[in-house]
């Protein structure tokens, strides 16, 4: 009996890719973990961890599918993906009770107020955040506005630019076209180790504006269950995979 189970695992692990179950993995853009190549196609770190998920496994095959900011929901209600990657069931899925499971957290975060330096301004420039012209991305909710993502509501209550990526935010700002952007603080990390010498023009807050943790949302019932893609992620994790992709990405040191 032993024997015979050892064949079949063996024969279970010497499965082709094409027999691999496919899942289909959301992602919108989002820098630095979805954001458009020089080639124009999608990349970062969400596909760079897919790309890691389908080489540490051989039951799984994880397909990238491109949605948006307020289109994911009805995406997925519509079948176009199963598990979406760095997300939080808090950000509107509790609240339209969409069939979804949270994986364990495998990365933190949070995203900071970013102004213009200037001399005297100081940490308490971000106390208190009325009647600044505020910078944001379209289709995010932001704790300063009690994560509101209304653009009709945004735009005259907190007279907010929104914008379409977090560079955008931070040239804004640059440029004076706002007062305070909102940015993540992996993609600022980034940002400020790739362009140093504009470092000295920033007022980076210590506070967050919201911290979060990343999650993968699973489909109920789908291809793939919460319990494996954290035994997945806990495996990538002990590995160092993890790690690396956080280091090559500048969101760990």
């Amino acid at each position: 009996m032993l024997r015979v189970c050892l064949v079949i695992l063996a024969m279970l692990a010497a499965l082709p890719a094409w027999a691999r179950q496919v899942v289909k993995v959301g992602g919108y853009e989002f820098a630095p973990f979805v954001e458009t190549s020089a080639a124009g196609k999608p990349d970062g770190l969400a596909l760079r961890l897919i790309e890691a998920m389908n080489t540490h496994q051989d039951r799984f095959t994880f397909k990238f599918v491109p949605t948006s900011p307020n289109r994911r929901y009805k995406d997925f209600e519509a079948g176009q993906f199963d598990v979406i990657l760095f997300e939080s069931p808090d950000w509107g899925w509790v609240e339209r009770k969409l069939p979804v499971q949270a994986s364990r957290v495998f990365l933190d975060g949070g995203e900071l107020y970013v102004a213009l330096a200037q001399p005297g301004r100081g940490q308490d420039y971000f106390a208190d955040l009325s009647g600044k012209r505020m910078v944001g991305l379209l289709g995010y909710h932001y704790g300063f506005a009690g994560f509101e993502a209304d653009p009709a509501v945004l735009a005259p209550r907190f007279r907010m630019t929104l914008v379409r990526d977090n560079s955008a935010s931070i040239e804004a700002i640059l440029k004076d076209r706002g007062d305070v952007a909102v940015v993540t603080d992996a993609y600022l990390k980034r940002w400020l180790r790739a362009r140093p010498d504009a470092a000295p023009r920033l007022l980076v807050s210590e506070r967050f504006d919201q911290r979060y943790a990343h999650r993968a949302l699973v489909r109920t019932g789908g291809p793939v269950g919460t319990d494996e893609m954290d035994k997945m992620l806990s495996a990538m994790d002990l590995d160092g995979t993890l790690t690396r992709l956080w280091r090559e990405f500048g969101i760990r040191d």
